[in-house]
């Protein structure tokens, strides 16, 4: 498998006159306390404080960073995000301090498998958990294997060869190791369903994974996301599949 658990993900975080700044927080911001050293200076934001680096919502912010941080800080932040190939650089996911993740699709921070509701809060306001299909889309999900309920499971040999990608249209684009794949899915709310389409008919390698990927896709009844990963669950609680996010078709 992509060398992951099933319940967590993350990517490398960028590595003291905020003691005034905390002192002229508000109760709802400075009352609750919030993992190592992150603060929030207003609700939509938190910052790490040591290495000095803000996020909002939609994640790491250099204009945040300048204002709360100082112009040096962002000049830094700056240089180091211009050292991130584009391939590289997920803008939906990140660890403001060690142990923590944020993921801005789910609108949600975990502190190591449990969300945290304090951070969360600080950075997603009253949307905490609040996502819907929107979310799926334009994200190049790599599979990473099926879990069964019969505690049988399926690997991904390479999620590089298995991917899936959403459209606005209610189109989909699939990677089924050697072979192309068209589709449609229709998702309301946490349901998805998912038709399979015109394929290039390749004949792929006896050790392909193709023909379960593909089988476990067509039963597809329900997906939701945890810690920057999508699941989705197989028709008649047969199982789950697991997606990363990967890199574009």
């Amino acid at each position: 498998m992509h060398n992951r658990s099933w319940v967590s993900f993350g990517l490398p975080v960028f590595s003291v006159f905020f003691l005034q700044l905390v002192l002229q927080l508000p109760a709802s911001a400075s009352d609750n306390k919030l993992p190592g050293n992150l603060i929030s200076p207003q609700t939509g934001t938190i910052c790490n404080e040591k290495v000095k680096i803000c996020y909002d919502s939609f994640g790491v912010s250099i204009g945040i960073t300048k204002d709360v941080m100082g112009e040096q800080a962002a000049d830094k932040l700056t240089r180091e995000l211009a050292t991130v190939s584009e391939e590289n650089f997920d803008r939906t996911n990140f660890n403001p301090v060690e142990g923590v993740s944020c993921h801005t699709l789910e609108k949600a921070c975990y502190e190591d498998n449990t969300i945290s509701e304090p951070l969360s809060s600080a950075l997603f306001g009253d949307n905490v958990g609040k996502y819907g299909p929107d979310a799926l889309i334009d994200i190049p999900w790599a599979w990473d294997g099926s879990l069964y309920n019969n505690d049988t499971e399926i690997v991904a040999a390479d999620g590089r060869n298995y991917r899936l990608n959403f459209h606005a249209d209610g189109t989909l684009n699939i990677l089924a190791d050697c072979n192309k794949v068209f589709g449609n899915y229709t998702a309301k709310g946490k349901s998805l369903s998912i038709t399979l389409g015109p394929t290039t008919l390749m004949a792929c390698g006896p050790d392909s994974q193709d023909q379960q990927f593909l089988r476990d896709l067509q039963g597809a009844a329900v997906w939701f996301l945890k810690k920057g990963d999508l699941y989705l669950d197989i028709k008649a609680d047969t199982g789950t599949m697991r997606f990363y996010r990967g890199v574009a078709l």
